[in-house]
């Protein structure tokens, strides 16, 4: 069985190849047989090599679709976490 460290090494590899972050999700991440955590993290890992304009790209897209989809009620929202300063 290949190792989280091992993957964490392809990872690299292939990241730093060019290759694109779906690719090595789907080729490496998905199905590794890890863990939900240790798949989280890899795939973490993996979106850190995408540009940073890119990720925001996606993160506004997804938030959008989930602000546009009907959700239940959120009965108390969690607090804010506060800065430090």
């Amino acid at each position: 069985m290949t190792t989280l460290m091992q993957l964490h090494e392809a990872i690299e590899r292939r990241m730093r190849r060019g290759e694109s972050f779906s690719t090595v999700e789907d080729e490496i991440i998905e199905p590794s047989g890890l863990s939900d955590e240790a798949k989280s993290a890899l795939w973490l890992y993996a979106w850190s090599y995408v540009d940073w304009r890119a990720q925001r790209r996606e993160a506004n897209a997804h938030i959008a679709r989930l602000a546009a989809s009907p959700a239940p009620a959120v009965t108390q929202p969690a607090p804010l976490a506060p800065t430090p300063g």
